[in-house]
């Protein structure tokens, strides 16, 4: 569990639990709540644990693999080699929802996934906000397959330029008419009675294509979520 991975690390870098709040950012209180698996760890700290502590994010995250290259985290003494830097993107646990501003609504972060740093930045750029502005969701349903299937992750882009554009085709996480939340191609029209959302699935056999009205008052992002940058492999 990361619980026990994160209680190995902190036991192994001999530093009072004050002192390594204070190293990684934190209070000790909320370190001892990250410790006791009482909230799930922030992406932040996590990558301050990994950076600053020589943390593999793929062991510290999933235990696979060692520790580290540098090894603080078993006490070795570590070598010359530079453990190669992630990203860290939170998988959100619950459905996501919007908000009646437009804002996103979940429950809580289920866990964290390391994804390669140089790949983040290739997909978004370099800006710390436009890579946080990065989620992972649990597929539900089947309306995409074989595209993207029912119980995989994908990696949705929230950040506002991207909620405020539809390229059409693309897919997006999109809240429909009647409040639900789901993955579709989308093409925006601008019919004479206003424009309209086309809502396309990949399992044409099983679902049709529909379109709704926009509410004229309100922006994209009230009904465009995010659009989908990978699911397995990656979405332009």
């Amino acid at each position: 569990m990361l619980t026990e991975r994160l209680k190995k690390v902190i036991q192994n870098s001999g530093l009072p639990l004050a002192q390594f709040a204070q190293q990684t950012g934190v209070s000790k209180n909320t370190l001892i709540n990250y410790r006791d698996g009482a909230t799930s760890p922030s992406a932040d700290f996590l990558e301050r644990v990994c950076r600053d502590f020589s943390v593999a994010p793929g062991w510290l995250l999933l235990g696979e693999g060692e520790a580290s290259g540098g090894d603080k985290a078993s006490g070795g003494q570590g070598n010359d080699t530079e453990p190669e830097t992630y990203s860290l993107i939170p998988l959100l646990e619950s459905r996501v929802k919007g908000g009646p501003e437009g804002e996103i609504l979940y429950e809580e972060i289920a866990d964290h996934y390391p994804f390669k740093k140089w790949w983040v930045e290739k997909l978004v750029g370099r800006s710390r906000e436009r890579q946080q502005s990065l989620m992972l969701i649990r597929v539900r349903g089947d309306s995409m397959s074989p595209t993207i299937n029912q119980g995989e992750m994908a990696l949705v882009d929230t950040f506002e330029s991207e909620r405020l554009l539809v390229l059409t085709g693309r897919i997006y996480l999109v809240i429909l008419p009647d409040g639900a939340v789901a993955l579709k191609r989308l093409v925006l029209t601008g019919e004479p009675g206003g424009p309209k959302l086309a809502c396309l699935s990949d399992n044409t056999a099983n679902y049709r294509p529909f379109e709704f009205s926009l509410d004229p008052e309100k922006t994209l992002k009230s009904y465009v979520l995010g659009r989908v940058r990978w699911a397995g492999k990656e979405f332009d």
